[in-house]
């Protein structure tokens, strides 16, 4: 299962330079074809909405990495059972959180499929796709992460269940 999630995650990182990369080089593109007094309308048009898809699955890498914003100092002087389980409260908070943008996405989709956008014509629903894509993805990150917490903690009772036993046989 771990090669399958490191697929995944490799898959998303790569998608997220992709992204970046295709952005910038368009903005430079754009930035020339302004100081040469012609910048296609297009190239602006897509700066933007590969900037919303990056930005949607580079906070869903943020989950992954626990890079996003979180104010630990009151957790931290909590005993380490309590930082677990403030943890996995804020994984849930994230999970609700995740379907709501999962929900609310799928229908802003759905209501703006049949809407062009002003130059390249595409559907503006594929931009709008980006939202319950951050959602799906930050829920599987969440999951994943409750999933850790409660395997780590069974493997430290399985430790200290072990470490007992083994003192038992020698004394």
């Amino acid at each position: 299962m771990n090669k399958v999630f490191h697929v995944i995650d490799t898959a998303i990182k790569y998608l997220l330079v992709v992204l970046v990369a295709v952005l910038s080089v368009l903005g430079i593109y754009q930035v020339i074809g302004r100081a040469l007094g012609h910048a296609p309308a297009w190239t602006e048009e897509s700066i933007r909405f590969l900037f919303v898809w990056a930005t949607c699955v580079g906070a869903a890498v943020g989950v992954k990495e626990h890079i996003h914003i979180g104010i630990d100092v009151l957790v931290k002087l909590l005993p380490n059972i309590g930082q677990k389980i403030m943890a996995i409260i804020v994984q849930i908070a994230l999970c609700v959180f995740d379907v709501f943008l999962i929900r609310a996405g799928a229908i802003l989709v759905q209501k703006t499929m049949n809407q062009p956008s002003p130059a390249m014509r595409l559907p503006m629903g594929y931009v709008y796709l980006a939202v319950p894509v951050l959602g799906g993805l930050g829920l599987f990150y969440s999951l994943r992460e409750i999933v850790r917490i409660i395997r780590e903690k069974k493997e430290e009772k399985d430790v200290f269940k072990m470490m007992e036993e083994e003192a038992k046989k020698n004394a």
